[in-house]
């Protein structure tokens, strides 16, 4: 367990942090280090943890209101002469509103960064209108788009300079909610390499952005001995690493994938293409199955859904056990 964070403290013991407030620490540093960077906001500066990069860089804030499209068009116009915008919001409105802008932004391969927050069933009590379940689907469908979840705070702060440092689109996913800060900050991250967490030897693991965590916890209740899950955190969705998870499902003959996201268009049938191409294993979805959220407290809704670690367990220990 490489990328724990000193001697693997337990949960209650570790900070929780939202990603999207890593992100609002990680941007003013990256406009420090480009003076190209700008960021666009549609009307919502407060929920992206923007006040800093506002009161330090006044001058390249955009606030667009909400025009989430407008936003998008504006983004592929600055780009063209040389910018390098963040564009900013809920991850329903965009790319929930504004997919074709930006679509068009990465046909002409503009170097544009779509941040998003509130992804997956986190905005809980505003319900199933706010909440978005496709947008991973969306994102992966436009050929080139570079997608990043990372997941936790730290690495957070990671991508935040690699993707701004990434020639053409990219886009990043932030939760609303505080999770654990568990990797080190140090920790190394490429953009299109899983990390390895946890090595075994009778079962790959692979979770991505806010499902890591959750599925670590899952991991270390049923495997006590720590030899027989392996688990690698998929920190980037687009480029996958085919090399790394199929070294990994080669060794170990059997595949969970772990996402909070629409099983029909996530991640878990991208991987489950690469597997079935190269090397076919037993494999296993978990994630929202097909159906919009609603409201309430995300890990009540996560309990209902079966993202919780409880259900991840169980389907953890089913599989180790099958032959």
């Amino acid at each position: 367990m490489d990328y724990l964070v000193e001697n693997y403290k337990s949960e209650s013991e570790l900070d929780q942090k939202a990603t999207r407030e890593a992100f609002g620490v990680a941007i003013v540093s990256v406009a420090n280090e480009n003076d190209e960077v700008v960021v666009l906001n549609a009307d919502l500066p407060g929920s992206l943890k923007l006040q800093d990069f506002i009161e330090v860089f006044p001058e390249r804030y955009l606030q667009v209101g909400v025009a989430e499209q407008n936003m998008a068009s504006i983004a592929v116009g600055l780009s063209h002469y040389g910018k390098i915008p963040f564009i900013t919001s809920f991850t329903a409105f965009s790319p929930g509103l504004n997919i074709a802008q930006i679509r068009v932004g990465a046909i002409k391969n503009q170097n544009i960064k779509i941040v998003s927050s509130h992804y997956g069933l986190h905005i809980g009590p505003d319900g199933a209108s706010a909440q978005m379940e496709s947008d991973v689907a969306m994102m992966k469908a436009i050929p080139n788009m570079v997608i990043v979840n990372p997941a936790d705070f730290n690495q957070t702060k990671t991508m935040t300079h690699l993707i701004s440092r990434t020639k053409g689109s990219a886009y990043l996913r932030l939760t609303r909610e505080k999770f654990p800060v568990f990797l080190q900050e140090d920790a190394h991250t490429e953009i299109g390499k899983v990390q390895k967490l946890l090595a075994g030897d009778k079962l790959t693991v692979i979770a991505t952005g806010s499902m890591v965590y959750e599925t670590l916890q899952a991991i270390l209740e049923v495997d006590k001995d720590g030899k027989d899950v392996e688990l690698l955190n998929l920190h980037t969705i687009k480029p996958l690493d085919a090399e790394g998870i199929l070294e990994s499902v080669r060794k170990t003959g059997k595949l969970l994938v772990v996402e909070e996201h629409n099983i029909w268009g996530g991640v878990g049938e991208s991987i489950s293409r690469i597997v079935a191409e190269k090397y076919p294993v037993l494999t296993k979805i978990i994630g929202i199955d097909d159906t919009f959220g609603e409201s309430g407290e995300h890990r009540k809704l996560w309990e209902k859904y079966g993202l919780d670690r409880k259900t991840i367990a169980s389907e953890i220990a089913k599989l180790i056990n099958k032959t």
